[in-house]
């Protein structure tokens, strides 16, 4: 058919013959982008809540077995069966229990909060010391904010406390902060200190002090006077508010009038909760604070800086504020190094487009990448993707691939237009081109979109995470789609310039071309001939490839892992120790890992001790330490002259090495994007928890007989011994009940609770106890005066049986709210692959264990499988997709089982997905 009577039609071809509607589509693209790049979020890392609720119970004073018995399993029980939740986990710790409610997708938290609430206040018999039930959204961990505010300076915690009040209000106030969080914050308490001495010697006990502070500091509303010219609200006001009105409190009045106060029998305090620990940074006390938002995370965080920067002349003299752990300083830096990146790889790929294609081709192949980047950017929005590093990387993975279908396009179109240089022929020959390999570039961008399809569906943490990656390559693949199909053929179907000269590029590209094809001819061709001679033994060579492949990934000897391998410029160190351990050793240790620390840092900026100043331009941003009863936190960061100059791990490396010996505490420097301190981790249950310890220590046992393993323990480790009081025939002789004297022993030692008082934002508990001279031994416990009945005082030794039993730090509840038992393992990645050690373990031990103890169950983690289950069920379903996008337009039950495997066997997505397009091609042009 001549050219000029050839006529086509349709959408491909009235685009192809209609540039304006073509161009406008592209421009509507542009900017389209360009508004969604404006309005999008942008932080480092996308923000997300995981699918569970934390029901937390505070029981002060209270060990993890008594808490166990009397809270944790009455609210596990309680609300197990309720609709919409999917499994119940809890840890049990001394003072608190935690159970975490894992809720089903398709229920609405808020609605599943206000039930828990319901069922959880109809608990009948919670001890009454329990002090709160809070019922809240769980938070992602590691979720530490956009930025920190440190304040620090040469003072006490109490007054940096007080006066940070001022700032977190202010930081409350920057437009974008969601919320403030005082990560190290104590307690406000006021603390009335009686010894014994004094009660005796006023003949008054600690019950006594508690109700004559109750009955003279009070507040109460009264009613209401109705008098003829209106209502007068009647109201007591006499709570006292501070140490000193507290102390003027009158205990006893005698019959001459004489009165007894408070403050002379008592130390009143008024401070902060007494607590073990100490916060520092930079070696000074210190406050801090991270700020949380919503959206706008980088803008947020640069308003923050802002305020630090005005705030800082105001500051009394000594003081500091310093902003760290910045989102907007880590977005802008890794931005712009993937910006960089993305931009060599587009020149690069438009380099090699013009060396090989035409300069045309080439041209608005390059032009369709930045459309497809930018139709992306304009829908991202519109699914709640922010710009983050990881839509960052989708972008980078996709640009390899979107030259593809333009590619393809571009090469159908310029054969078909060789038959003529007129401007009809060169469009005729633009619409059979691309109506000639349409169909092949459309099921070949299917099966890319439905390659990513699994990692949208992945439960938990996973999931979120892989979801920006996903949308972003689907909806850069379908735009390139769009633009390939409709917008690159009216460009492609101008005529060709005739007669003019040659150009240095064109002769440069007919050279590369010349080579290529002469590769071709004297090498591809005849080896793929000897190939297709022999067919059988080319199948069984791809069958080997996959068994080879199939083995090696069941060896363990390929790592598998669903967290990045990323190092961090910010990271924390974690210092733990014995529960035995004293605190005053806990914090030598700790200031040891700050001098070494601190030694370090001077000797890389090239100063020494005598003449370090604060405000010297450091490789590091600062260190901050968290000293705890039983261990320590370091968090650190470098800045970007650090960024620049440093290698983190070598910098770990010499840190380590100057700590020097810590005895038996131990330290871990988490310093990668998912780093855990235990690699291996196993949860043991068993309908009888007596089996737990015997078969914890087998397996022990067996993974400290794998080299490279190291640091075996598990969750049963003993804490703080336990002081245990039983009654003495006497004490029950004399009248005396256990009840009583819990109670007494609690007030002395924990404190008894007179009133709570509301300072600002802040509840602050007014305790009455002892001193903590005479709350430091087993003496003094023994001698504690006890109140009998008869209003007679007896040494608790004589009237109750002291043994000391052993204790658990940690208790953990879940399949089926039984007790678990975790073991964990540390290991050496230089002599021990953690997946090979599961492999080896599941095949052998694992098994000989459930043999020996019936009834036992052993789990990898209940997150970690349900996501490689999901991985798998998904992957699945998405190769069975993939096959019937292929079976169809080929006709063939085996045909696309060939394809699938040779895509197996290389290994390579980019290569299956161009495979699966030059094969799809090269079967239109044979069946038209």
């Amino acid at each position: 058919m001549n050219s000029s009577q050839y006529r086509a039609t349709g959408l491909l071809a009235w685009f192809a013959s209609n540039p304006v509607a073509a161009n406008l589509l592209m421009i509507l693209i542009i900017i389209g982008g360009i508004v969604g790049f404006r309005v999008m979020d942008k932080e480092v890392f996308p923000r997300f809540s995981p699918q569970q609720i934390d029901v937390m119970a505070a029981y002060p004073g209270a060990g993890p077995l008594e808490i166990e018995e009397s809270v944790c399993v009455r609210i596990e029980e309680a609300i197990v069966d309720m609709p919409g939740i999917k499994r119940l986990n809890s840890e049990i710790r001394e003072g608190e229990c935690t159970v975490k409610v894992s809720v089903l997708p398709d229920y609405d938290q808020e609605q599943i909060i206000n039930s828990l609430r319901g069922r959880i206040q109809n608990i009948p018999r919670l001890p009454k010391n329990l002090e709160k039930i809070d019922i809240q959204p769980a938070t992602r961990n590691g979720d530490d904010g956009v930025i920190w505010v440190a304040l620090h300076g040469p003072t006490d915690p109490l007054t940096l406390q007080r006066f940070g009040e001022h700032i977190r209000t202010d930081l409350e106030q920057i437009p974008g902060v969601l919320r403030v969080r005082n990560y190290g914050e104590i307690s406000y308490e006021i603390v009335i200190e009686v010894a014994s001495a004094k009660l005796n010697q006023y003949h008054l006990s600690l019950h006594d002090v508690t109700e004559a502070v109750r009955r003279a500091s009070l507040d109460q509303s009264g009613g209401l006077v109705k008098t003829p010219s209106g209502e007068l609200q009647l109201r007591v006001k006499g709570k006292a508010q501070d140490a000193a009105s507290i102390g003027n409190l009158v205990l006893r009045t005698h019959a001459d009038g004489t009165r007894l106060r408070l403050g002379e029998v008592a130390v009143i305090r008024d401070g902060l909760e007494e607590r073990l620990s100490e916060w520092h940074h930079n070696g000074e006390t210190a406050q801090g604070w991270e700020i949380h938002t919503k959206y706008s995370a980088v803008e947020v965080a640069r308003r923050v800086k802002d305020y630090v920067a005005d705030m800082q002349p105001q500051l009394p003299e000594g003081l500091l504020m310093t902003t760290w752990w910045d989102d907007s300083q880590a977005y802008d830096e890794r931005v712009r190094t993937l910006v960089e990146d993305g931009l060599g790889g587009f020149v690069l790929v438009c380099l090699v487009l013009t060396l090989f294609l035409r300069l045309r081709v080439a041209i608005w192949a390059g032009v369709g990448i930045f459309t497809s980047v930018l139709g992306a950017l304009w829908l991202m929005p519109a699914l709640d993707v922010s710009l983050n590093m990881l839509s960052l990387f989708g972008f980078l993975l996709a640009m390899g691939i979107l030259v593809d279908d333009a590619i393809i396009i571009g090469e159908s179109v310029y054969s078909h237009q060789q038959d003529g240089q007129d401007a009809e022929a060169s469009l005729a020959g633009a619409i059979r081109g691309v109506q000639a390999v349409a169909l092949p570039v459309i099921l070949s961008v299917l099966v890319a979109l439905v390659a990513f399809l699994p990692g949208l569906f992945l439960p938990g943490w996973a999931g979120q995470m892989m979801k920006p990656i996903c949308l972003v390559m689907i909806l850069t693949l379908v735009f390139s789609l769009i633009e390939a199909l409709l917008i690159l053929p009216s460009h492609l179907a101008a005529p060709n310039r005739v007669g003019t000269a040659a150009s240095g590029l064109e002769r440069l590209r007919e050279k590369l071309n010349l080579g290529l094809e002469r590769f071709v001819d004297r090498y591809y061709r005849p080896f793929l001939q000897r190939a297709l001679d022999w067919r059988y033994l080319t199948v069984t060579v791809f069958i080997v490839l996959l068994l080879l492949c199939g083995a090696w990934l069941d060896s363990g000897r390929l790592r598998m892992s669903l967290q990045a391998d990323v190092i961090k410029d910010s990271f924390w160190v974690s210092l733990a120790s014995p529960q035995d351990m004293p605190y005053s050793e806990v914090r030598n240790r700790a200031q040891q890992v700050e001098r070494a620390f601190f030694a370090l840092r001077d000797e890389l900026d090239g100063i020494g001790e005598e003449n370090h100043k604060l405000n010297h331009d450091s490789i590091v941003v600062g260190l901050e330490t968290m000293i705890y009863e039983h261990g320590a936190g370091f968090w650190t960061e470098f800045s970007a002259e650090g960024r620049q100059r440093i290698v983190v791990e070598d910098f770990i490396n010499e840190w380590r090495k100057r700590v020097g010996d810590l005895g038996r505490t131990k330290i871990d420097f988490l310093y990668k994007e998912g780093d855990v301190p235990y690699d291996i981790e196993f949860d043991l249950g068993a309908v009888d928890s007596e089996l737990l310890p015997k078969a914890s220590a087998e397996l022990k046992r067996t993974l400290e007989g794998y080299p490279g393993v190291y640091d075996v323990v598990d969750s049963s480790e003993p804490g703080k011994p336990e002081i245990r009081l039983t009654l003495k025939p006497e004490a029950e002789r004399l009248g005396l009940r256990l009840e009583d004297l819990s109670e007494q022993v609690r007030h002395g030692y924990y404190g008894d609770e007179v009133q709570r008082l509301q300072r600002g934002r802040n509840e602050v508990k007014v305790m009455v106890r002892y001193p903590r001279e005479e709350r430091q031994s087993l003496d003094s416990l023994a001698a504690l005066p006890v109140q009998l009945p008869d209003g007679q005082h007896a040494p608790l030794g004589t009237l109750a049986k002291v043994t000391l039993t052993p204790g658990v730090a940690k208790l953990i509840r879940q399949q089926d709210r039984r007790r678990v038992l975790k073991v964990q393992a540390r290991v050496d990645p230089q002599k021990a692959d953690v997946n090979a050690i599961y492999a080896g373990l599941e095949t052998g031990e694992l098994k000989n264990l459930r043999l020996n103890y019936p009834g036992l169950s052993i789990t990898i983690g209940q997150e970690q499988q349900a996501m490689f289950e999901a991985l798998k069920q998904n992957t699945l379903i998405s190769l069975l997709v993939i096959y019937v996008l292929i079976a169809v337009p080929f006709r063939s039950y085996l045909k696309p089982l060939i394809f699938l495997l040779a895509a197996r066997s290389l290994g390579a997505a980019r290569s299956s997905r161009t495979g699966w397009q030059v094969c799809l091609c090269r079967w239109s042009r044979w069946s038209g």
